[in-house]
């Protein structure tokens, strides 16, 4: 119930759009008229801020692994506003990730089998005459840490990143493997990262993890941060075992005294019942 695949699609960013019949190339300049686009590229300045965000925080205390992937994309739109992008154009353009990477958005994942594959032409589609082509691009973020990791480990991740990212178009997802007394826990941020983010509230959202992690009955957890950092706003997704209002009852009472007190819930009970 609470597996997703890995990496999600950001708010897209950085909007680079070319006159009719022109290329965007890279860093934004428009290229020479040509009959087909260049293949989009990213930014030397974003891509290396991108690298250093993983660099540190692959090596902050407690994280296990760090993962991260940027998706390029293309558009293409007619005079008349009609989207008319080549099907399978961003799957082309970003056929060559690296098995390192986490999976491509919206393709198979072993965590979410329910998805289909993202159809990879054998050839680049050719692009529209006459269009207007608009790139941008999206990084997703995969960070596990150690199973013992310890909440403010947890939080210092999502703060480190803040630090050095300055685009929403980057989604982190953060888990906490299930250990001897918890089960797996993840959060995701989704494109939170053009503000600061709190050293209070990323710890307040880490130590609600680790507390109902750890609170008898819950079976899984998941949850979600929006863009504008409202906890409150976002969602909670929690898989409840056994099958019982003392158990539902006890579950709720933990949640209110965390940071997602009043955060929109999901979840069933074993038998279908809604909490």
């Amino acid at each position: 119930m609470l597996q997703r695949t890995a990496a999600v699609t950001a708010a897209l960013v950085i909007t680079l759009v070319s006159v009719t019949g022109c290329a965007a190339g890279p860093g934004g300049t428009a290229s020479s008229t040509r009959t087909a686009a260049a293949v989009p590229q990213l930014d030397p300045q974003v891509a290396s801020t991108l690298d250093d965000a993983l660099r540190t925080v692959q090596a902050s205390p407690g994280v296990a692994s760090a993962t991260s992937r940027v998706e390029l994309h293309q558009r293409y739109t007619a005079a008349d506003g009609t989207a008319v992008t080549p099907l399978g154009l961003d799957a082309w353009d970003n056929r060559d990730a690296g098995p390192a990477a986490p999976p491509p958005f919206g393709g198979v994942s072993p965590e979410d089998p329910r998805l289909p594959p993202v159809p990879t032409p054998s050839a680049r589609p050719t692009p529209p005459a006459g269009a207007t082509e608009t790139h941008s691009f999206s990084s997703a973020f995969v960070v596990t840490m150690d199973p013992d990791a310890t909440p403010s480990e947890a939080s210092a991740v999502p703060v480190a990143m803040a630090e050095r990212i300055a685009w929403t178009g980057v989604t982190l997802t953060l888990r906490v493997p299930a250990g001897p007394e918890h089960v797996l826990s993840s959060v995701t941020y989704s494109g939170t990262f053009d503000q600061q983010i709190s050293d209070e509230t990323a710890l307040g959202i880490a130590s609600g993890l680790a507390t109902l992690a750890a609170t008898p009955g819950v079976t899984g957890l998941e949850a979600s941060i929006p863009q504008t950092m409202r906890v409150d706003y976002g969602s909670l997704t929690i898989g409840l075992s056994p099958t019982d209002d003392a158990t539902l009852a006890r579950v709720h009472a933990v949640i209110d005294r965390t940071a997602f007190g009043g955060t929109t819930l999901h979840g069933s009970f074993g038998n279908g019942a809604k909490p």
